[in-house]
């Protein structure tokens, strides 16, 4: 078994050899997203959806295979399929980037491209003769179905998707995402220096996973936008793999295969929703980010509860950091979880409910210790985004009108599985204690009047679909369920087709517009960051609002300065210059704003900056029914047109 493993990672990183330059192709055929049809180029069909998702799949599997090989090894006789994929991705997450920026920090050597391909087989070959197999598990016994999707689905989803992956513009969080992975590689720590203004306060210890995922793509492809999408795929594919197992019928633990269509088809409605709409960007949604975080989130609150209810604390503790180290959302959904299973649970389980709490608690506590330790020892600074004073500010202003959240719920999995909370009377035990829990969540984004995207709802539309597969009538008649849950998505894709398909890429144009002709230092040059963002917000003012958004065009300083130092195509031609402020200007051009730092930003007339900052014909692929108004994602304050929003502070006599 050590030797077929051996050949089978030999492959694989073979491929991804032949294949590590994958995203640079990919990236200089982005004049595609405007064809005729990007959503199927003829010519290049063998190239973009044979051997790029191949490839992509490829470095999915060995990005995951050290840990899952360890996992392997170490593995209790009661492991099951779904406990191997959580250990396993969890400790290739966290140990795989780490692993490649303490070998580069002690040779010197840049872990990229074939030399991180060249560690992670080291690893793996190290784990299967450190840690071998002791006999033959029975992991995979009855689960062809369960594999058989986890690579089908990542692969549906990119060839479906294909022109969103490869083509679109980074919008700012996007970019940012881009940014952190950028310098994980070149810094050796995911985490920004204390001098780095406003983009310093993301990454942090408690917000983290998904920079670890996409660095590791971005080692395997280079720093392109498809290299951080793609970190995407192993998540969905592990994540569709520890679902099923929460709806295996005991004892014998089988599964009936119009289930896994079912959640087959969900998950990739799923993807289709986070893909286009969830984005503070009025224009459109990057899947670099919040969707590449969202299986993170859901695979460590599935994990915690699997490993709580078998009172598994230690990798209970381990996999939870896939959900307490990316978003606050996650000790969120454990806390509602731990609420709920000891309101059903009799006798009342105080012991394991306390240790539960105490441990996902620890978790968090020592991730904010080692926040403070990194800030004290000058290496970053302590975001204030998402601390105790910023949540009771959102949860300052509340609303229960704004009734067509309830849609973010909703739709992203097909109506069904949300309606499958009301089928209370079906459940089992667990999928009461997950009813509860999706209950409380959703009311708690629900009511928040402000700041509020269809992406907070994600966790909420997806774990129903486990309370729904594991109904009594529905694992009693799974054909028609299946046919049901099946009309179900239908109608929510309908419902949430996007205006335009098109990937954007305005945003990159501008971008390629930009000449910056002054010195820079090598990455990370938070002086020119700093200093290039703060002269585009000079020409381009940031919008809080609707109205300011129907009179000019917004773009996003720090996905047009990412796309400004990227290669532009050698027809482009230059509109804007950033120069230092003693250089004259030439016979037509025109500054704009003022002088930051001795650097000036130029246009090269006046008619062409006016077009870029009026331009309202924007293509928009945010589905209206999930489209937020500035002025309800940036508002404040108590209002009463539209639908009343109350201040709970001034009703409570604080203010």
């Amino acid at each position: 078994m050590i030797l077929r493993l051996s050949l089978f990672l030999i492959v694989l990183a073979g491929f991804l050899l032949a294949g590590q330059d994958i995203a640079a192709t990919v990236s200089a055929k982005a004049a595609l997203a405007d064809g005729a049809s990007p959503y199927f180029v003829a010519d290049d069909a063998l190239f973009l959806y044979i051997w790029v998702p191949l490839i992509a799949l490829s470095a999915s599997a060995f990005f995951l295979a050290p840990g899952l090989i360890l996992a392997w090894g170490i593995r209790t006789s009661g492991d099951r399929f779904e406990h191997w994929l959580l250990k396993g991705f969890t400790l290739s997450l966290f140990g795989v980037p780490a692993m490649a920026a303490l070998v580069q920090a002690v040779s010197g050597v840049q872990i990229t491209g074939t030399t991180f391909i060249v560690l992670i087989l080291l690893l793996c070959l190290m784990g299967l003769y450190l840690f071998p197999a002791r006999s033959e598990p029975k992991v995979f016994q009855g689960r062809g179905w369960d594999i058989a999707g986890m690579v089908l689905l990542p692969l549906v989803v990119l060839l479906l998707m294909s022109p969103k992956f490869y083509w679109e513009a980074l919008n700012d969080d996007g970019a940012h995402s881009f940014l952190n992975a950028m310098l994980f590689i070149t810094r050796g720590l995911p985490f920004w220096p204390p001098d780095s203004g406003a983009i310093g306060g993301y990454p942090t210890p408690k917000m983290v996973t998904e920079t670890f995922l996409q660095t590791g793509f971005m080692r395997f492809f280079g720093p392109y936008e498809v290299s951080v999408r793609l970190a995407y795929l192993p998540g969905l594919s592990v994540l569709f793999g520890v679902m099923l197992g929460f709806v295996r019928r005991p004892p014998d633990g089988r599964i009936d295969v119009r289930s896994v269509l079912g959640f087959g088809a969900a998950l990739l409605l799923f993807s289709f929703v986070m893909a286009f709409n969830p984005s503070y960007n009025p224009y459109f949604a990057d899947i670099a980010l919040p969707m590449t975080r969202e299986p993170m989130i859901l695979l460590g609150v599935l994990g915690y509860i699997l490993f709580f209810t078998e009172r598994k604390f230690g990798w209970m503790a381990v996999v939870s950091t896939l959900a307490l180290l990316t978003a606050p959302n996650g000790i969120l959904l454990i806390g509602f979880f731990l609420i709920s299973y000891f309101l059903l649970t009799r006798p009342l389980p105080f012991r394991q409910v306390i240790t539960g709490g105490v441990i996902a608690v620890g978790v968090v506590a020592l991730a904010s210790l080692l926040e403070m330790g990194l800030q004290s020892s000058g290496l970053t600074n302590v975001s204030s985004e998402f601390n105790t004073g910023s949540i009771l500010r959102r949860l300052r202003f509340v609303t229960i009108f704004d009734t067509g959240r309830i849609l973010f719920w909703l739709l992203p999995c097909g109506i069904l599985p949300g309606l499958a909370l009301l089928a209370w009377r079906w459940q089992d035990k667990l999928s009461k204690a997950l009813t509860l829990t999706v209950i409380a969540y959703v009311l708690f984004f629900y009511i928040q009047a402000y700041r509020i995207l269809p992406h907070h709802f994600a966790p909420a539309a997806v774990i129903p679909l486990i309370i729904f597969w594991r109904l009594r009538p529905v694992q009693a008649a799974p054909a028609p369920a299946l046919v049901c849950a099946l009309a179900g998505v239908a109608i929510s894709a309908w419902i949430s087709w996007p205006e335009t398909l098109r990937p954007f890429t305005l945003t990159r144009d501008l971008g390629h517009r930009i000449a910056i002709e002054t010195e820079t230092a090598p990455f990370p040059d938070l002086d020119e960051m700093r200093i290039v963002q703060a002269l585009l917000e000079k020409a381009f003012p940031p919008i809080w609002t609707q109205a300011e958004l129907e009179n000019r065009y917004m773009a996003g300083e720090l996905s047009v300065y990412v796309h400004a130092g990227m290669p532009a195509p050698d027809n482009s031609v230059a509109d804007y210059f950033i120069r230092p402020a003693s250089e004259p200007l030439r016979d037509g051009e025109i500054m704009i704003g003022e002088v930051v730092e001795d650097r000036i930003l130029v246009a090269r007339d006046r008619a062409a900056y006016e077009s870029d900052l009026g331009n309202t014909d924007v293509p928009i692929s945010i589905a209206r029914v999930y489209h937020v108004p500035f002025d309800i994602i940036f508002g404040r304050g108590t209002r009463e047109t539209l639908y009343p929003v109350w201040d709970i502070a001034k009703i409570a006599g604080l203010r």
